[in-house]
């Protein structure tokens, strides 16, 4: 099973200004897709703290995904701090400045910005890191990218939620179906018990002797029942639901036989 992580670059989300909900939408789609996301990490738009968590996660990881910083402002550095992790140079993609130009030049038309085509910011948002897949951006102006690096998956993707979700979908999500040897399903049913640590004992031992990561979702003593999550890989969807299904007769039987 593949390991994962998400990289949140920005200022505003580890100053609390802006919510981070691109990891969240991310996060859940890796389960889904059959990756074991190990790391969700936010940081400062400071070039050396993104290249240092980038060849930290690196070491730890198949698959890497940062969001943020793709942008024309000063402080929109991780196109170029990933290449500096990775060791490899930036290029001026022609298509993504073809793009960008066009951008502009539409916004300018429809009376939104003041001046269309090209300036240097602009420019800036059209240099990927070489070896790369252009990864399109229906919504804004930068592209991201899709890096295979020593048996590495990087990719990288605007920060904006609107742009991030759709490239995710559309870009990112095909590539990742032909990387993942799995998948991972959740289950979640409700049983007769409301002490979690009386379940939390009978729970260690089904995960002593399975592969099954079994999670209680207490609500409160006042109710009678407790839910309980069941999270299961397998190499297709019966193996992963049949693994649930074993460890749930299990916990079944040892709550019966208390």
């Amino acid at each position: 099973m593949l390991r994962s992580a998400v990289i949140s670059v920005g200022k505003e989300i580890i100053s609390g200004v802006t919510l981070d909900t691109n990891s969240f939408f991310i996060a859940g789609y890796l389960l889904r897709l059959g990756f074991d996301n190990r790391h969700i990490v936010a940081i400062d738009d400071k070039k050396e703290e993104i290249v240092e968590i980038v060849n930290f996660l690196l070491k730890k990881v198949d698959v890497l995904i940062t969001t943020g910083g793709l942008g024309p402002t000063f402080d929109d550095m991780t196109m170029e701090s990933v290449a500096v992790a990775l060791g490899l140079n930036l290029y001026l993609d022609t298509d993504a400045l073809r793009f960008i130009d066009n951008f502009y030049t539409d916004l300018y038309r429809q009376g939104k910005i003041d001046k269309p085509g090209l300036n240097e910011k602009r420019r800036k948002m059209a240099y990927l890191i070489e070896g790369c897949k252009p990864l399109k951006n229906s919504v804004g102006a930068a592209y991201g990218c899709y890096i295979q690096h020593n048996n590495k998956h990087i990719f990288i993707l605007p920060g904006v939620p609107k742009e991030m979700k759709p490239m995710f979908e559309n870009e990112v999500v095909p590539i990742l179906k032909t990387i993942s040897d799995g998948v991972v399903i959740a289950e979640e049913f409700d049983f007769e018990i409301n002490d979690e640590s009386v379940l939390g004992e009978l729970i260690d031992k089904i995960m002593k002797k399975s592969d099954v990561y079994i999670k209680s979702l207490p609500i409160g003593f006042e109710n009678r029942k407790m839910g309980v999550r069941f999270t299961a890989y397998g190499r297709d969807k019966t193996e992963a639901k049949e693994k649930i299904l074993k460890a749930k007769r299990e916990l079944e039987n040892l709550l019966s036989s208390r």
